[in-house]
């Protein structure tokens, strides 16, 4: 089947014509308004998932993310005391069921968020898409086969050694808006720390005030170099269950990250 014509060409180049009654995750994880954080933080872990739409009467008022978790953690309150409907960002970005997958691409790009919660013609809470739904969407041999790691990877990330507290990974994510922090020995990368740790570290309880990285760190390191083709990356990133990668140079030492994010980014753009 040939792609229906767009505007943005590069896009309707690498999206199939569907809509999001198509790829949506349904039913979506929701808790509703005035369950605890903690709650919503358990749920996360357990079903190893990025987010939780909030309801109320089965109709979404808010998400809550691996990143909302972040924020929450650098505020040191209670997961047991706060509501989630305190925690969470509203109002949710929705979709109804029948928007072209191109369109949810576009929306989620222009908004800058990674998730779009999908609501039926009575406004219930229908499923859910992420950032990664879309990128399975895209025929990556076309529009990614003639680009490697290099030309969209982060430079100047954050890093940190293996003895800082766990609460300093925590404050520099919550305020620069970042989804992990490299953990490095002697200049090179011996683990990371992510959103998704830091869900598990809340459900845990651990005291980010006298925890340290090398304790709660994820490793070993996946990692690429810049020259790496993309499509490569992303079969990397598939084989190992991960959303990012350390790019390092030819003596091992971190250079950058790249993360589904960028690539997501690169075909918008």
């Amino acid at each position: 089947m040939q792609p229906s014509p767009s505007a943005n060409g590069s896009v309707a180049a690498g999206l199939l014509p569907t809509t999001l009654a198509d790829i949506m995750t349904s039913p979506a994880t929701a808790v509703p308004a005035d369950y605890s954080v903690q709650w919503a933080l358990s749920v996360m872990r357990g079903q190893r998932i990025s987010a939780l739409v909030v309801t109320d009467a089965e109709r979404p008022v808010g998400i809550f993310t691996e990143r909302d978790a972040v924020r929450f953690a650098a505020q040191h309150r209670d997961p047991e005391a706060v509501p989630v409907s305190e925690a969470m960002r509203t109002p949710p970005l929705t979709a109804p069921t029948d928007t072209a997958v191109r369109d949810a691409y576009h929306l989620l790009a222009e908004r800058r968020v990674r998730h779009l919660i999908v609501t039926d013609q009575a406004g219930r809470v229908a499923g859910i898409i992420s950032e990664a739904d879309l990128i399975d969407r895209l025929t990556t041999k076309d529009l990614l086969a003639d680009t490697d790691v290099n030309a969209i990877m982060t430079r100047g990330v954050v890093t940190l050694p293996e003895d800082a507290l766990v609460r300093e990974a925590v404050r520099v994510m919550a305020d620069r808006h970042l989804g992990s922090v490299i953990v490095e020995r002697h200049g090179r990368p011996v683990g990371i720390v992510t959103e998704r740790d830091l869900v598990r570290l809340g459900d845990e309880g651990v005291d980010l005030v006298v925890t340290h990285m090398s304790g709660i760190m994820s490793h070993p390191v996946q990692t690429v170099t810049g020259a790496t083709p993309l499509t490569e990356a992303i079969a990397r990133m598939e084989e190992a269950r991960t959303r990012r990668l350390v790019v390092v140079d030819e003596s091992g030492t971190t250079v950058g990250i790249v993360t589904r994010h960028d690539m997501f980014k690169v075909v918008h753009d």
